[in-house]
C-alpha cells in the first residue's frame, strides 16, 4: 500500500467513523440505542487480537462475506492504529506513516497473511504497578509471558520484574563476578556461587532484581498497591506492534497500536 493511499484510506476511516457510515448502515447501524462508539472502541485486548486477525467485526460476531467486500482487512486493520499520534497527524514527515503502511501491507499479503497467536511467543505483557516497599512508596515493572502447560492449558507467568526498591553494591560488584575469560577455563568460576556473601551479585541484573523482588514478598516487606499501565509488545518475522490502552470518548479508542518498529 503506497503513502497516497494510506493517506487516501485514513481519510476514508475518519469520514466513516464519524458521519452515519454512508451505505454501510447494514453493516453497524446508526440507529441502534446503543452508540456506535460502544462497538467500535477496543474494549479488550482479546477483542484486539480478534480484530487485528480479522476474525471478529465491530459487534464481536464473525465476519462475513459482506463484511469483507465493504471494509477490506487493510482498512481495518489501519483503524486499529492510535490515530491521534502526532507521527500521523505531522504534514512534514511521512515516515512513520509509510512505515504503517509497509506494516499493514506486510500483514495483509495474499500470499502470506499474519496474525497474533496469544500462545506462540509473539506476545509479552508489561504491567507498572505501584508498591509499598517496607511502607515507602515505589514502583515495579513486571514483564509477564503467556506459558503453555503439557496439557495445552495455559496461563501467564511473571518473566521478570524492574524495581527501584534496590540498589546492589559496587563494591561488591567488583568483588562478586564471573571473569569474562571464564570460557576459556569451563566456566569453573561458577563454584563461586556456594561462597560469595551475597549470589545474587553472580546474576543477571533483570534476574537479580526478580530473585530480590520475590525475596522481600516473602518477607512481606511488600505491599502490591495498584496497576498504574499495561502495554502488550507482539513481535512478527521482522516487525514489532505496542498496543496501548487509550480511555477517550471517540470512535478510535481502547486497545491500540502505539507504536510500529521495523527491526
Amino acid at each position: 500500500m503506497k503513502f497516497a493511499q494510506f493517506q487516501y484510506i485514513l481519510l476514508l476511516l475518519i469520514v466513516f467513523t464519524n458521519n452515519s457510515y454512508g451505505q454501510q448502515k447494514d453493516i453497524l447501524s446508526n440507529t441502534l440505542i446503543t452508540p456506535k462508539e460502544y462497538y467500535l472502541q477496543v474494549k479488550q485486548f482479546g477483542e484486539f487480537i480478534d480484530r487485528f486477525n480479522y476474525k471478529s467485526d465491530w459487534r464481536g460476531n464473525l465476519i462475513t462475506d459482506e463484511f469483507k467486500k465493504a471494509i477490506p482487512r487493510k482498512n481495518y486493520i489501519l483503524y486499529l492504529v492510535n490515530n491521534e499520534d502526532s507521527r500521523l497527524i505531522d504534514s512534514k514527515d511521512s515516515s512513520y506513516r509509510a512505515l504503517c503502511s509497509d506494516f499493514i501491507a506486510f500483514v495483509d499479503d495474499s500470499k502470506n497473511p499474519q496474525n497474533i497467536n496469544l500462545f506462540s511467543g509473539q506476545v509479552k505483557a508489561f504491567v507498572d504497578a505501584q508498591i509499598l516497599y517496607k511502607g515507602v512508596k515505589k514502583h515495579a515493572k513486571f514483564e509477564l509471558i503467556p506459558e503453555v502447560l503439557p496439557d495445552r492449558s495455559a496461563k501467564w507467568v511473571i518473566n521478570s520484574v524492574e524495581t527501584d526498591c534496590f540498589a546492589m553494591n559496587s563494591d561488591s560488584l567488583l568483588k562478586h563476578f564471573i571473569a569474562p575469560n571464564s570460557h576459556e577455563t569451563s566456566f569453573i568460576n561458577i563454584k563461586k556461587l556456594i561462597s560469595v556473601s551475597d549470589p545474587t551479585y553472580l546474576l543477571s541484573k533483570s534476574t537479580a532484581s526478580t530473585l530480590l523482588f520475590i525475596n522481600e514478598i516473602e518477607k512481606k516487606h511488600i505491599t502490591m498497591n495498584n496497576t498504574e499501565k499495561i502495554t502488550f509488545r507482539i513481535s512478527f518475522t521482522g516487525w514489532e506492534i505496542v498496543v496501548e490502552e487509550f480511555v477517550r470518548s471517540t470512535n478510535n479508542s481502547g486497545w491500540l497500536i502505539s507504536d510500529i518498529k521495523r527491526l
